[in-house]
């Protein structure tokens, strides 16, 4: 089974006679996504997890399972108290889907919206792993700005673009919840701009302002975990390769807690913080070329800045077991 980051485990089933199994599935499913039957689609004992957090409103979770089949018919929508909008992003394997009127194959990379006030068959044959957003469905509606009747119900936004950001945003949510509860539901709420930009995409609509940003700030952060390693990185660089210009970029990135330039510098240091307090790794000047910094002399002045220690101060206090206080603060979730 995959890991499950940062994400209280709600429950492992594992090598469970198959009826016992499903019908215990069908109780977390419940409790964590919608009132649904499943039934197996394979021969082999089942397996599956599901870990969860509640964001307020939103609940976040990662389900990985065996193959089975997942059906919302109009008996369980006509004894439900609430509905929900259901953003789904595969991360691994596949699945066929019914809904709404749509019929779709979903691979890794896709994402998937369901309206829970209307039947759902859901069906892989092996295993599967996906993310899930859950959103109250009146909560999407108000936040859109549409009639409950044209929201993306069983529509499919392609590998690739809102769907994977929206998953790796949500997971490192999921992280940040782990240590900073408060911290992590204000994130998750600013989240919804994300999620719906990527309905609106969806339902072939243009996402408003404040979604546009939330797409370009994710996109601009999602460049920068790849590349804060490279001592050569520019503003230029950065634009170009978020397909912005420099004037969106300082926009973008004036929502950043202490700006580009601090978001870039936690990432560094993060990595640093990391690499000192290995036991395998190299010399103080190695770490500072890992992390990204253009010199030793750079490395040295920005991390005792936002520490209080020089490198080798914190490899010594690291290694022993008895860390201090770390002063740095990071800015978005990164």
């Amino acid at each position: 089974m995959t890991a499950f980051e940062g994400f209280p485990e709600i429950c492992s089933t594992a090598q469970i006679a198959a009826p016992d199994a499903f019908g215990y599935w069908e109780h977390l499913v419940t409790g964590a996504l919608t009132e649904v039957s499943i039934a197996p689609t394979v021969p082999r004992a089942f397996e599956g997890r599901i870990r969860s957090a509640d964001f307020g409103d939103i609940s976040v979770g990662t389900v990985v399972a065996e193959g089975h089949e997942l059906r919302r018919t109009r008996r369980h929508i006509a004894g439900a108290d609430d509905f929900h909008v259901i953003g789904s992003v595969v991360l691994a394997g596949r699945a066929q889907v019914e809904h709404a009127g749509n019929r779709v194959e979903l691979m890794p990379g896709a994402m998937i919206f369901y309206d829970t006030s209307k039947p759902i068959r859901w069906r892989s044959e092996g295993l599967i792993e996906d993310l899930t957003i859950r959103v109250p469905r009146q909560q999407v509606v108000d936040y859109l700005g549409v009639r409950a009747d044209v929201l993306p119900a069983g529509m499919v936004i392609g590998e690739g673009g809102v769907g994977p950001m929206l998953a790796r945003f949500f997971r490192q949510v999921a992280q940040l919840h782990s240590t900073d509860p408060a911290a992590a539901a204000v994130l998750a709420g600013s989240g919804i701009d994300l999620l719906g930009a990527a309905a609106t995409i969806a339902a072939g609509g243009h996402p408003g302002p404040a979604q546009i940003a939330a797409v370009n700030g994710q996109q601009v952060l999602d460049y920068l975990r790849a590349h804060f390693t490279d001592p050569g990185l520019t503003i230029d660089r950065i634009a170009d390769g978020c397909r912005v210009s420099r004037r969106t970029l300082y926009r973008v990135t004036g929502e950043f807690e202490g700006g580009l330039g601090a978001v870039l510098r936690g990432m560094r240091l993060e990595r640093a913080r990391v690499l000192l307090a290995a036991d395998d790794f190299g010399s103080v000047a190695a770490v500072a070329t890992a992390s990204g910094f253009a010199s030793e002399r750079q490395f040295y002045r920005v991390f005792r800045a936002a520490t209080g220690m020089t490198p080798s101060e914190y490899r010594v206090v690291a290694r022993s077991g008895t860390r201090g206080e770390w002063r740095g603060r990071p800015g978005p979730v990164q």
